[in-house]
């Protein structure tokens, strides 16, 4: 990725005409006031990435700090009446939706042979957190801590190790409701947690082309059709048997690969005992055991801690969580403006430097981000070039991946990926 490239890309998403047409588009912008688009989405971003924002006056403050002079500084009122717009979080939403396009697709990764036989590899998961109690009305908690929680539903791409869909409902909503649809998951693969299990929604997948391994959970108990133990090894014994009538008295073996029906459906469901917890672990799927051993769907799934990190990324720096407001608007809005520095920031990262550590890059933004967001906001293009000169610079040398000690290695994402190669 050169500077000139890069640049490109960040002049024509934050290109203060595009901006402008897509915040009148949204109705966030209906005529000309003192707060303008471009410097407010990129105030946003530089102190939503800083993590260390706990109200909506350091968001104010750092939109002012960014202006070229006094006389565009604007008062907290003002600044807050346009935060607190019912289209603010439109506006912002729309902003993730090209931010997808222009920023996911250019930071894809080559994934492990096994995985390069789909056309992508998709990760879902749900996180919710803690709102204002004046919003239990609009977002009911499920948990007695607290009246009111949101919860982000979220479809992460593997390859770019960014977000693909997300959708902020309340923390009652069903996660299965937003699982991507069956039809548009033709030659990709799916991983998702136990939450996610629909067996209906898996025989629509396996039927549209589309692949899944999804953990399961305590409750399953389907008919056993073939049985081979983790080495392949076929265990006639066990055909004909439930799950739950196999355990540790009448089977030791470690892994189980067994070929099981519900209905109609057909599946795999690999079970793993762990020892020193005591429990079995199980996980569904639909690939062909010709292609994936037991380990290979085990390792294929362990993929998935990914989406886990970047929640945790989200709500640690970039400031999900923080905000005490009772204004609806404003929660939507900022958790999709946080959303949308998570993207830019991550992308970039990956184009200057592949093999990033991304939790390195989120803590560092302050060095190589946010000089490339004022230079912006002040026109200067000339020292943008400067700027991400720098940032390559600093990337290259200060946020790489850290030797992980041996006893880790196989549980780290090129560790997996290794393993899937071999």
């Amino acid at each position: 990725m050169t500077i000139i490239s890069l640049k490109d890309q960040l002049a024509q998403f934050f290109n203060a005409d595009f901006l402008g047409r897509t915040a009148r588009r949204c109705g966030f912008i209906q005529r000309e006031r003192a707060i303008q688009p471009q410097p407010l989405v990129l105030s946003l971003l530089a102190a939503l990435s800083k993590g260390n924002c706990t109200a909506i006056a350091d968001l104010h403050r750092q939109f002012n700090g960014m202006c070229l002079s006094e006389n565009d500084n604007v008062a907290y009122k003002p600044f807050h009446n346009q935060l607190r717009k019912e289209t603010f979080a439109d506006f912002m939403k729309e902003l993730v939706k090209f931010a997808m396009i222009q920023f996911v697709e250019k930071a894809s990764l080559s994934l492990p042979k096994k995985l390069a036989l789909f056309d992508e590899v998709l990760l879902q998961d749900g996180s919710s957190f803690a709102v204002h109690p004046d919003l239990a009305g609009v977002f009911p908690s499920r948990f007695k801590q607290s009246k009111a929680a949101v919860e982000c539903h979220m479809t992460m791409s593997l390859s770019s190790q960014s977000p693909t869909a997300m959708a902020v409902t309340a923390d009652t909503t069903s996660e299965r409701s937003f699982l991507p649809e069956p039809q548009s998951l033709g030659n990709k693969l799916l991983l998702a947690d136990a939450g996610y299990v629909d067996f209906d929604y898996f025989e629509a997948l396996t039927q549209h082309g589309g692949a899944f391994v999804v953990r399961g959970g305590k409750s399953l108990n389907p008919l056993i059709i073939e049985a081979r133990n983790g080495k392949g090894r076929l265990l006639p014994k066990l055909a004909g048997r439930k799950l739950r009538d196999i355990n540790r008295k009448n089977n030791r073996s470690e892994v189980l690969d067994l070929t099981c029906q519900r209905g109609r459906f057909k599946f795999r469901l690999i079970r793993r005992w762990f020892a020193e917890e005591k429990r079995y672990c199980l996980w569904l799927t639909n690939l062909p055991i010709s292609e994936f051993t037991a380990d290979d769907v085990m390792a294929v799934y362990r993929c998935r801690w990914q989406v886990e990190l970047l929640f945790k990324e989200l709500k640690s720096h970039t400031n999900w969580k923080r905000f005490a407001t009772g204004k609806k608007a404003i929660v939507e809005g900022l958790i999709w403006a946080s959303l949308l520095a998570l993207i830019v920031r991550r992308s970039l990262a990956m184009q200057i430097q592949p093999t990033v550590s991304l939790f390195k890059a989120a803590k560092n933004v302050d060095v190589w981000l946010l000089p490339i967001l004022e230079a912006i906001i002040h026109q200067a293009w000339s020292e943008i070039m400067a700027r991400l000169k720098w940032a390559i610079q600093y990337i290259s040398k200060n946020a790489v991946k850290s030797k992980q000690r041996k006893s880790r290695q196989d549980s780290s994402l090129d560790g997996i990926y290794k393993k899937l190669n071999a």
